[in-house]
């Protein structure tokens, strides 16, 4: 006798179950003592693993869990790469890495290939390694995640983000070096203290020597200089990137709780030197603005400081203003236009943020928590 369940019931606790027998004969034809069979109490739980949502957003595909799943958040336990099947617009796409957040209930699958806007998304999950149990589990239990068939994934992905108005004294103004930038305003940028104090030279807003409006690869306002091709502000020997475009724009309306953008977002363009895949940047600030990184927003929605040790960057002290060093992939999570086109799109801003209230899971590295 089988017996079905209600679904999507959480945790039900039922007294007996009762099996009507009067009809059930053995081989010789012969009925049983009683007519009636009464089982032990009994727990139903037809909402763990209830998926709500799968949604895309360029790299990142997340499956969302219904409020009764108790998720095992244990890295070691979690699904391997394998174990899910996802298309897009009828082509497979590696999985390169499975995130189990338990407290959000979601699992983020980390796509070798960014999703683009418009292409149809499935997603499909096989249990394929129960023997080290490597598999979506509930927690405490242990109870693998029935497999699911291709089913339909909600395309979050935007276009890339078309550029604010630069800052300019008008069109037409003069500028050598063609990073969108005149040389009027390039030339207004403070310059490095020099090692005894004095100041340093004008419109040298790195503190290289050669003023920043004769330099492919700098672009100075009056609040900040930007380096492409980048060791600790000064640019690598063998580096030919160059800027194509440095821009200001007002800060989003709703930023998280505690965060400051005192100068707005702070968007650019660069292309990248000949052979690299990605490309090191060096951005100025004014050490007043409090600022403590460069922050973009991650796949997932969420503001992640660049400038960090997760993910490969630094904040540093030079000349008298505060140096934001970062690195960003051509094609990669961060690069809005989500192409491997040798072109680096950023829409990013100089933030501050009381990182003494703040953890974030590092989505590209393993180093944990970071405050």
């Amino acid at each position: 006798a089988t017996f079905t369940p209600t679904a999507n019931l959480a945790r039900t606790t039922n007294h007996r179950l009762t099996l009507n027998l009067a009809n059930v004969r053995n081989a010789a034809g012969n009925t049983v003592a009683n007519n009636t069979y009464a089982f032990n109490q009994y727990t139903v739980d037809t909402m763990v693993f209830a998926l709500s949502s799968a949604t895309a957003n360029r790299d990142q595909l997340v499956l969302s869990y219904s409020d009764a799943t108790a998720l095992d958040g244990n890295a070691d336990r979690a699904p391997t790469n394998e174990s899910f099947t996802v298309l897009v617009d009828g082509t497979r796409i590696d999985v390169s890495r499975v995130t189990v957040d338990a407290a959000a209930r979601t699992v983020t699958l980390t796509l070798a290939r960014a999703v683009t806007t418009g292409q149809q998304v499935t997603v499909a999950y096989q249990d394929t390694d129960t023997s080290d149990n490597k598999a979506l589990q509930e927690a405490g239990t242990g109870d693998d995640a029935a497999s699911f068939a291709a089913r339909a994934v909600t395309n979050l992905t935007q276009p890339p983000v078309a550029p604010a108005t630069p800052e300019a004294p008008g069109a037409g103004a003069p500028d050598d070096d063609r990073d969108g930038v005149p040389n009027s305003l390039e030339d207004q940028a403070a310059g490095l203290l020099r090692p005894d104090g004095s100041a340093g030279l004008a419109g040298d807003g790195n503190g290289d020597g050669i003023k920043d409006s004769q330099q492919v690869a700098v672009a100075s306002t009056r609040d900040q200089t930007l380096v492409a091709g980048s060791q600790n502000g000064k640019l690598l020997p063998d580096s030919n990137a160059r800027i194509t475009e440095l821009v200001r724009s007002d800060a989003p309306a709703n930023l998280p709780k505690g965060m400051e953008m005192p100068i707005g977002l702070t968007s650019f363009k660069a292309s990248l030197a000949e052979g690299r895949s990605t490309e090191s940047f060096s951005l100025y600030v004014d050490p007043a603005l409090g600022a403590n990184g460069y922050w973009l927003k991650n796949g997932a929605g969420i503001w992640v400081n660049l400038a960090s040790e997760p993910y490969g960057g630094k904040v540093a002290s030079e000349g008298g203003r505060t140096r934001l060093d970062f690195q960003i992939q051509d094609g990669g999570q961060y690069d809005a236009d989500g192409l491997v086109n040798g072109s680096i799109s950023v829409p990013g801003a100089v933030a501050k943020m009381p990182l003494s209230i703040v953890g974030q899971a590092s989505d590209a590295h393993s180093f944990g928590f970071w405050y």
